[in-house]
């Protein structure tokens, strides 16, 4: 009988983290269903702006991710992820928790205006030391979902990854090592915990030199860096 009360407190936990998942489902259909105003999203991403910066570019430091050019589904999912907390970040948990984007058309208008938005060319990028490495993991566990060029995939929620500020992809790689990335999925975790530092390294620089298309062979090439 002692079980009875941490069984009960389990079952009630379990229950508020299924009810959390089918509100913000039932949100991301909302969004999904919604017709975005470019317009509006134009208006509303003033304030994204302010971090993001005006294209969209993100911040060198690793501390914003360029936005410009994600799939609005990807977009569109990390919002609800924030609201719902199964993503953290205080500042994108206040943005995205009715404190700007108030309701679904809200976010899916947002997210429209973004993924119009073109993906700079500037990125940082890694020092190349350990470029191979991060090349051949790339190819190995991560090319069958995010694409040969980094450029993801809008109906399966797959983000584009391409040219990403190598200092932000790095960061979120030690967030899921350490547990702060609640909403990746076990099999990224799992796999990137097995992985050392010259390892994550190199997979950020990596990925940070893709293009995002198959149109452009010579930034390919320039990407896959020396074989280790």
């Amino acid at each position: 009988m002692k079980l009875a009360a941490p069984l009960s407190i389990l079952a009630l936990a379990l229950a508020c983290r299924f009810a959390v998942a089918a509100s913000a489902a039932t949100d991301l259909d909302e969004v999904l269903r919604a017709v975005p105003n470019l317009e509006h999203g134009a208006q509303l991403f003033e304030t994204c702006a302010q971090c993001h910066g005006p294209h969209g570019g993100g911040l060198p430091s690793g501390w914003v991710p360029q936005i410009a050019g994600q799939h609005p589904r990807v977009l569109a999912k990390e919002l609800i992820d924030y609201r719902h907390r199964a993503r953290w970040d205080d500042r994108m948990e206040k943005i995205a928790g009715r404190h700007l984007l108030t309701v679904s058309q809200d976010i899916a208008d947002v997210t429209a205006y973004v993924a119009s938005l073109a993906p700079a060319r500037t990125g940082t990028v890694g020092s190349g030391e350990w470029l191979g490495r991060g090349r051949h993991l790339y190819e190995a566990h991560c090319r069958s979902c995010h694409g040969a060029d980094g450029e993801g995939d809008n109906a399966k929620f797959v983000p584009r990854v391409a040219g990403q500020q190598c200092e932000y992809l790095l960061r979120q790689l030690h967030d899921a090592v350490d547990g702060r990335r609640p909403n990746l999925v076990r099999g990224h975790v799992q796999l990137l915990r097995d992985l050392g530092m010259e390892e994550l390294e190199g997979l950020a620089d990596y990925i940070s030199r893709l293009p995002g298309s198959p149109q452009h062979p010579d930034e390919r090439t320039a990407a896959a860096g020396p074989s280790l």
